[in-house]
């Protein structure tokens, strides 16, 4: 606090407002009085508060001019540590769907994503149960199963009788079922692709030495009369699953009732774990619906366990069709639609939902590789893809006045008119060319 001048008059002594001054006899012969007491002396005082007046103008300009400094640091840093933030909206066109399609077997040497096929993908599995039984009498069984046979020797297809013989790597001995006529092999950017067909076999002698699981190493069959000339490394065939039912001695009987009802359970229980499975197997690219499947299983093969007890065993194959999404996008929604993002392109979001039935699921076979007929209702989205980082680059340093012009390049993706930009702080005019402190938010209508 500020001390005031009568705070330092000490105690019982005389001041200077109290000294007795003599004054001069007027030539009037009047006299002031003898003893005056002085008692203004705010002159002195004003004088000095004066001085401390012109002492503190440079105090101020100091000030105004800390002032200014630390606003010209502000505002540079907070140029160095503005942001850019843009709300961009893609351009969105809806899809609605409710049609019969037919969607042929996309070829192997088919590269382009703009063709509309149906592609497989496959998965095996076994299960197995314990159920009661009884000791039945001697048995005797061929093993059975199926093949596919290759023609790699020549381009001209080549026709095999039925019975005849084909031998393992193990020397056992099979025979075909039927008669079949093997493609020649085709040629293909100097790679041979050997022609095919699939074909039954049955083991020449009975006895369950003769039955290959699917979980055995791959085995290759030889035609034996081709044996000693160039045909017999040219014809070759491979199994496509298991070769079962070879059998010879006393076999546990399962009630045929009992046996049907199990291997039911057994097989809805398999193909529900290949369904969840088999996702694993299909590309991000792809999508496969939840009725576009078919099954293959083997007949039941039973094992005694004990003269009371015996095992059942199936063995399924899972075949998936898939789709490309985007490929069905444009067969669905049009190319005069899909054409309107350019070559930037779009997603299809909600094409996964849309509601597809298998119409000719009886007929359909994955090994004739037979058109797919489906019945495909619902509505799903065509959303226009921004190139984020390419635009964060281009709006890098910029004036944010000039922004729009780099937008209205990517307008065939972008609804422009919906989109915004804004800087922080608001006095910023420039876009930071940090991109992490550019941010674009992508917001979907």
């Amino acid at each position: 606090m500020p001390r005031r001048v009568q705070d330092i008059i000490p105690s019982h002594r005389r001041s200077i407002r109290n000294i007795p001054v003599d004054r001069v006899e007027s030539t009037s012969g009047k006299r002031d009085k003898k003893h005056e007491v002085i008692s203004d002396i705010s002159e002195p005082i004003k004088i000095e508060r004066s001085k401390k007046k012109k002492n503190n103008l440079p105090w101020l300009l100091s000030v105004l001019g800390v002032i200014v400094i630390i606003a010209g640091v502000s505002f540079g840093i907070s140029g160095h540590f503005a942001t850019a933030t843009f709300s961009l909206v893609p351009k969105v066109l809806p899809v609605s769907v409710n049609n019969t399609y037919i969607i042929p077997a996309l070829s192997a040497s088919s590269t382009s994503s703009s063709l509309l096929g149906y592609e497989v993908v496959s998965l095996s599995g076994i299960a197995s149960t314990t159920v009661s039984a009884t000791q039945g009498s001697f048995t005797q069984t061929k093993a059975q199963g199926s093949i596919i046979l290759y023609n790699s020797y020549s381009s001209q297809s080549q026709k095999i009788v039925a019975g005849t013989r084909l031998a393992n790597n193990s020397g056992l001995i099979y025979r075909l079922t039927s008669s079949v006529i093997v493609p020649g092999f085709t040629s293909s950017g100097g790679t041979t692709l050997p022609g095919s067909i699939n074909a039954s076999i049955i083991a020449d002698k009975v006895g369950n030495q003769y039955n290959i699981s699917g979980s055995d190493s791959i085995s290759d069959f030889k035609i034996v009369a081709y044996k000693g000339t160039p045909k017999y490394s040219g014809f070759y065939g491979r199994s496509t699953g298991n070769v079962s039912g070879g059998f010879s001695g006393t076999q546990t009987v399962v009630d045929p009732t009992l046996l049907a009802s199990t291997t039911i359970i057994l097989q809805n229980s398999l193909t529900s774990d290949l369904l969840h499975n088999i996702s694993t197997l299909i590309p991000s690219s792809h999508i496969m619906y939840q009725n576009l499947y078919s099954t293959s299983l083997t007949n039941p093969v039973v094992t005694t366990v004990d003269s009371k007890t015996a095992k059942i065993n199936i063995t399924e194959t899972l075949y998936g069709i898939i789709l490309n999404k985007n490929s069905l996008a444009k067969y669905l929604a049009g190319a005069s639609s899909t054409n309107m993002f350019g070559s930037l392109g779009y997603t299809e979001p909600g094409i996964e939902f849309l509601s597809v039935s298998f119409a000719n699921q009886k007929d359909f076979s994955i090994v004739k590789k037979t058109n797919l007929i489906a019945h495909i209702t619902g509505p799903f989205n065509l959303i226009g893809v921004i190139p984020v980082n390419v635009l964060k680059q281009a709006f890098s340093g910029i004036s944010i006045s000039k922004t729009g012009d780099i937008l209205k390049k990517y307008a065939s993706t972008i609804d422009i008119l919906h989109s915004s930009a804004e800087l922080n702080p608001p006095w910023v005019s420039t876009v930071p060319t940090d991109p992490n402190h550019i941010i674009i938010n992508i917001k979907t209508p």
